[in-house]
């Protein structure tokens, strides 16, 4: 009966309703004393029929089942006691309109499968709470104050997948209450026009060997999370697996084998989410870096090789870092970490830094990268810092999904640090007596990308490119010349305060999407620096392949000279140093056959294909 009531009362005018109700009340009101209440049971009534008491106050059988009598007077009710019924029937009205004007103002969300066993879950408790007496009532219907709504998830009142450095999957292939799992494959053909005949490249992050078909990256995990819990690993197999670790100076500095316990994994740390705000995350571990704005996986990116902006600064960070997101439109993120991209620390402070991430409407990102205070020179003990800034705008221009052309957007980044101590300035050289005392080393460049898609998103096509003026040559990548890494350094490309490089480049790339976790590249680039940089013809690897000794100068028969670069006392910006003719003069003797030079060259065009698979 009460549900019959409300649903009744929900379709006619309350006024309505409460005349009928007073009416029937009237028509089966029994003597004083036996007038039906709320609390009897919902079962459909059966028609009543009145007999006469026996003289000994008992039914008798006969009575029971003989045919009814002649109808008698209805009994006038009680004033008294319809008045009561009214008011308690008027009552319960009032708290089922509420009732219903509380539904109607907060219906209950749509279940969804991450909310499924949640959902099971709430309702268990809330059995619990109704048989233990507690008063489960929506707070409207109690206090006649509105409920307060739940903390949207950040950034998903709209779809992000357009932005450059995001994975375009709309949706997850498999997901539980566990775990998501994350799987990866990147395997490209990159041709250059220079033609190495030893096939290697270098001055990339992107782009290692010519003419070859390589698995750039395959990786393999996902995210964990349990009751607030959360964790991530992305195992790194592949190109990345040695060509990242490499550029990481901090593993020369102390003992253990850091890169060699990491190398393997792209992302592993592990933390935890307060029910903060919108949301407050504490992570520990190695996560990606968010300066230069493409994703460290190629896949998320508009463009397969890019720009010096994103290729010269950090894939990843190791330590801790904190995301809170005071709105569902801003993220602030501090960062407690090791130093820039290194395993472990070079100097005897950890670096600072943090992200700001905004997105105020559905077609603008905006992104504030800020790193200090990290001591990240080997070798000098903490006698130089660094600053660094790296700050992106991402506007999406033109969104028609009905069109042939149905969406274009652009980025813009532009970044600007520099090294201070230890021999450099911030602030450009600096002079005592007329003598250089610090040179200016500094990190400045921007780059520009314009995407345009097709065919509901099935086809893109993307041009850009960027330039890049690092003085002290502090982030530009170190070719690989004989071996060379970030620890040994390379006499053939020295890094040292007044060293000069500068460099730009181009690229239009076009990409075929026929599925969300598929894309077919193909890219054309065209890179150029002041200096000779790029792998040309005659390679980067001395006769008989690498010495082990990338830190002195090779001789053409394959040994090793023993002897490494220094600087120029009467010249320090000389490129050549002072020992260059020292080691001439080992490797001109007995058999060595004269020095060997790598052969490099200030421009390098090339094509790229991938075939990149997310799920």
């Amino acid at each position: 009966m009460k549900i019959t009531r409300t649903l009744f009362c929900n379709k006619v005018p309350f006024s309505t309703c409460l005349a009928l109700l007073i009416l029937g009340l009237a028509v089966v009101q029994s003597p004083p004393g036996y007038a039906q209440t709320q609390e009897q049971s919902d079962t459909p009534a059966k028609a009543a029929v009145l007999h006469p008491p026996s003289a000994d106050g008992s039914d008798t059988e006969a009575a029971k089942n003989s045919a009814p009598a002649a109808a008698k007077p209805a009994a006038i009710p009680d004033p008294a006691v319809l008045e009561r019924d009214l008011a308690e029937m008027k009552a319960r009205m009032e708290q089922i309109e509420i009732e219903l004007m509380a539904l109607k103002n907060h219906p209950a969300p749509e279940p969804t499968p991450s909310a499924s066993v949640a959902g099971s879950a709430t309702k268990a408790t809330e059995g619990a709470s109704s048989s233990a007496g507690v008063d489960t009532t929506p707070q409207e219907a109690r206090t006649g104050l509105p409920e307060k709504p739940a903390p949207t998830e950040p950034f998903a009142y709209a779809d992000w997948t357009w932005l450059n450095g995001t994975a375009r999957n709309k949706d997850v292939v498999w997901d539980s209450k566990f775990f998501t799992p994350e799987i990866r494959f990147d395997t490209d053909f990159v041709s250059s026009f220079n033609h190495p005949k030893d096939d290697s490249l270098g001055g990339s992050t992107e782009i290692f060997r010519s003419n070859e078909i390589q698995v750039e990256q395959i990786s393999f995990g996902g995210d964990f999370h349990w009751q607030n819990v959360r964790g991530r690993v992305l195992t790194m197999g592949g190109m990345f697996a040695v060509t990242t670790p490499r550029n990481d100076g901090s593993v020369g500095r102390g003992q253990w084998d850091l890169r060699g316990a990491y190398k393997y994994f792209a992302e592993a740390y592990g933390g935890y989410h307060f029910n903060v705000n919108h949301g407050l995350n504490v992570d520990a571990g190695i996560f990606v870096s968010y300066i230069g704005l493409f994703s460290y996986y190629n896949f998320d990116n508009w463009a397969y090789q890019p720009s010096y902006v994103s290729s010269n600064t950090p894939w990843f960070f190791n330590g801790l870092r904190i995301q809170w997101f005071p709105t569902d439109k801003l993220k602030i993120e501090p960062w407690i970490i090791n130093g820039w991209q290194s395993y472990g620390r070079f100097g005897n402070v950890p670096g600072l830094g943090g992200q700001i991430l905004y997105r105020p409407k559905p077609w603008l990102s905006l992104v504030f990268n800020n790193y200090g205070l990290g001591e990240d020179t080997l070798g000098l003990n903490g006698a130089r810092s660094r600053l660094h800034t790296d700050d992106s705008v991402e506007i999406k221009y033109y969104d028609h999904p009905e069109k042939t052309i149905d969406k274009m957007a652009f980025s813009l980044t532009g970044d600007l640090g520099c090294e201070y101590g230890g021999g450099v300035s911030c602030l450009g050289n600096k002079k005592s007596g007329g003598q250089i005392t610090a040179y200016k080393q500094v990190f400045a460049g921007w780059m520009l990308y314009d995407r345009t898609w097709f065919k509901k998103d099935k086809y893109a096509i993307t041009v850009g490119g960027g330039v890049l003026d690092n003085p002290g040559r502090y982030l530009t990548l170190l070719q690989p010349i004989n071996g060379a890494d970030a620890v040994s350094g390379s006499p053939y490309f020295p890094t040292f305060p007044g060293s000069v490089y500068k460099a730009w480049d181009s690229s239009v790339t076009f990409d075929y999407m026929p599925r969300q976790y598929i894309t077919f590249l193909w890219e054309f680039g065209y890179r150029h620096a002041n200096q000779p940089y790029f792998t040309g013809r005659g390679g980067i690897t001395p006769p008989g392949g690498n010495n082990g000794s990338p830190q002195f100068y090779a001789c053409n028969d394959g040994s090793s000279s023993g002897i490494g670069w220094a600087p120029n006392a009467s010249n320090p910006t000389d490129p050549l140093g002072s020992n260059l003719g020292a080691a001439q003069t080992v490797c001109n003797s007995g058999s060595h056959g004269g020095l060997w030079t790598p052969d490099l060259r200030k421009d390098e065009p090339s094509i790229r294909m991938a075939i990149m698979v997310k799920f």
